[in-house]
């Protein structure tokens, strides 16, 4: 009898699964066909207000918890440099994301540059921080989007300044309110504007001087960089010759590089008004995930449950610390490449503690940003220790985002209205 009850019941939940599934596709279909039909369906779907009142339940939620309960957090974020393309492979969690440089660096345009990357993630968790005080606060808000650019003159100073576009009935008083409230307590905004340390070991395994080729072979590493050296010479004497570099040859268009591209995936909820020559960053307000967006490429940032987010994506924070571990890739490859060091393997794990009690009675002092920030570097190599040493040594100089990181620098940011057609 106990048997016939629970097939019964695996039997009406899957006709109830069957029918939701058929529900859904019966709506796509609609949506597909119906325009009328579809735009009276996206007035209905959850505004902005809407995501607020959630966002601010789940941080009443959060400050319920008892802080006895809480614990520092141990955040990891692994980056790999793949065999064949010199991409880089980062995988936080269960997430990942590739980077990879556009065609005037010699690259295949598979994901965003990492130095895009790491702004537009700072600008994503202004932006998260704008949504977070607005709805604490109670000031009510129809759209928001950030514009981000890097004006700073070299990779010591990025000087990051951006633009928060928003449609907001509240005063010019309180909108300012809300901006210094945002930058008060975005953990990316207060990380950047200091100077961090990052202390790396290095792991170093010696290879054979000679390739070790078995029956299924695919180029590797060791191959791309030979191939990143013999760009580079060739480039190199181009300029020097004053001669203007074959498109055809070695990856593509490098120095016509369609950045300015048009932004066909403008966000739902918000206008054109979010610029298609800089990184852009926008928060949905059925899921509340933060998307930030480099040219046609997208990636989610989200915060996990016990945030209110749906864990859709690595936290802004993840993603920034496991960008420098992918930006050290990159840079790495082009020192070895430079420097003639051939590598067979190169990867680097990163951790770094996060403190969510930070803020609280007794924790007044504990910073909301990451610290005690830690890289590990892998690297195998035929080369001897002392030059892969110095390798890392010189990635270290020349890595952007290892600079950002550890020097101080400046966020400036402004806040301009808009008015959002569909509210």
């Amino acid at each position: 009898m106990e048997k016939r009850i629970i097939l019964t019941t695996l039997v009406a939940a899957a006709l109830l699964t069957n029918a939701s599934a058929q529900q859904n596709d019966q709506r796509l279909n609609r949506a597909i066909t119906d325009a009328t039909w579809f735009k009276k369906a996206s007035k209905s779907a959850p505004t902005f207000r809407d995501f607020l009142k959630r966002r601010k339940t789940a941080v009443k939620n959060f400050r319920a918890i008892p802080t006895a309960v809480l614990q520092p957090v141990t955040i990891k974020a692994f980056a790999t440099a793949e065999q064949r393309a010199g991409t880089r492979h980062v995988i936080i969690r269960e997430h990942q994301f590739f980077n990879d440089s556009g065609y005037n660096n010699g690259g295949f345009d598979l994901g965003i540059g990492t130095p895009d990357h790491v702004i537009a993630a700072i600008a994503g968790d202004i932006i998260d921080s704008y949504a977070t005080q607005a709805a604490l606060k109670g000031i009510a808000i129809d759209s928001l989007a950030v514009n981000v650019k890097q004006t700073g003159p070299s990779i010591g100073d990025w000087g990051i300044d951006y633009t928060i576009y928003i449609d907001s009935p509240a005063g010019d008083d309180k909108l300012e309110q809300l901006r210094l409230l945002a930058e008060q307590n975005s953990p990316l905004y207060q990380f950047t504007i200091r100077a961090n340390e990052v202390e790396t070991t290095i792991d170093y395994n010696q290879t054979p001087d000679e390739l070790e080729i078995p029956p299924t072979y695919q180029p590797g590493l060791r191959e791309f960089i030979e191939w990143e050296a013999k760009k580079g010479e060739s480039l190199r004497k181009l300029r020097e010759s004053g001669e203007r570099p074959d498109r055809s040859r070695f990856g593509g268009y490098l120095y016509d590089y369609p950045y300015s591209r048009a932004n066909e995936f403008t966000p739902f909820k918000t206008e054109s008004w979010l610029e298609p020559d800089g990184p852009t960053a926008f928060i949905n307000p059925s899921s509340g995930a933060t998307v930030i967006q480099v040219r046609h490429h997208r990636v989610i940032q989200d915060h996990p449950h016990i945030f209110g987010g749906n864990d859709l994506g690595a936290t802004a924070v993840e993603t920034n610390i496991g960008l420098m571990g992918s930006c050290f890739s990159h840079v790495a490859e082009g020192t070895a490449a430079r420097q003639h060091v051939a590598l067979d393997t190169l990867k680097v794990s990163l951790t770094a503690q996060l403190d969510p009690r930070a803020g609280r009675k007794g924790y007044e002092d504990t910073p909301l940003y990451p610290t005690d920030i830690k890289m590990r570097v892998v690297i195998s190599s035929p080369s001897d220790e002392a030059t892969v040493r110095k390798l890392v040594e010189d990635t270290e100089k020349g890595c952007p985002i290892y600079n950002l990181v550890t020097r101080a620098q400046t966020v400036t940011g402004r806040i301009k209205r808009v008015t959002a057609k569909i509210k």
